[in-house]
């Protein structure tokens, strides 16, 4: 299977359930503190309820287990890649485990390749809930009201608002695109087999197309804003209106309780 066709990162899969509804202020603020949390911390303690809390958020919003497997799984060697890098790179020779040459392996070493590992995975955890959740116009409706009063400082939150809803758009576009691509090409006798360095050499000639075809989409997209006499500068009116809810100051007030007890562990 290839790698574009096991990711959903940027895609919202609808449904009824708690999260769903939740105002994406909401959502963003959940997502946001955890990251922020596991940016200032090395506490092994604290990775484990923000991953932990995570988890409840995931397993509220009634998503088949599958799709959180299929985007961890997309990013496994990234998580290897981190953990060895610490593990051979950490400098403690007085403590070593095994020495051989200059690769020193000390229990400083595998902590922190513990530590950092599960930072990215908070990371992408915080990032998968909240794309799977949260459909891409309440997403820009929610970073429009987070940023509003900036516009006192004539900072662009309706162009920042805008870029980030294409950006999300153009990720599961992108994939789709090269997961089209790839058939397109199977069809034709190519092959994708082999080692991870051969898979990876057979997939550089469906970069050209893909980077033709993007092109070619941002374009459309340039064309259709104009089209319907869109302006960087003019005010906007939302067709929906944001209001927190009892269920929004409930996991908001959850989401305080962690962070305190985060704060305390550190």
């Amino acid at each position: 299977m290839a790698l574009w066709d096991s990711i959903t990162f940027g895609q919202f899969i609808p449904g009824d359930s708690v999260i769903h509804r939740l105002d994406p202020r909401t959502k963003l603020l959940m997502v946001l503190g955890c990251v922020v949390l596991a940016a200032i911390t090395l506490n092994l303690l604290t990775y484990v309820i923000l991953i932990s809390f995570l988890a409840f958020i995931f397993i509220l919003s009634a998503l088949p287990y599958l799709l959180l497997f299929k985007n961890l799984k997309s990013f496994f060697w990234l998580f290897l890649i981190i953990f060895f890098f610490q593990i051979l790179f950490t400098s403690d020779t007085t403590k070593a485990i095994i020495h051989f040459g200059f690769i020193n392996i000390t229990q400083i070493g595998i902590h922190n390749g513990i530590l950092y590992t599960l930072r990215l995975c908070v990371f992408i955890f915080g990032a998968v809930v909240l794309s799977l959740t949260t459909s891409p116009m309440d997403l820009t409706d929610g970073i429009f009201k987070f940023l509003s009063p900036l516009k006192k400082l004539k900072f662009p939150v309706q162009e920042l608002s805008l870029i980030t809803m294409i950006s999300l758009r153009f990720v599961p576009l992108l994939l789709e695109e090269a997961s089209n691509l790839r058939k397109a090409q199977l069809s034709r006798g190519a092959s994708f087999e082999g080692g991870i360095i051969q898979r990876t050499k057979k997939t550089i000639p469906l970069l050209i197309p893909l980077f033709i075809s993007s092109f070619r989409k941002a374009d459309d997209l340039a064309l259709a804003l104009d089209a319907r006499g869109f302006r960087s500068k003019e005010e906007r009116t939302s067709y929906q209106k944001l209001e927190f809810k009892i269920n929004d100051y409930v996991f908001l007030g959850l989401l305080i309780f962690i962070i305190f007890i985060c704060l305390w562990i550190i």
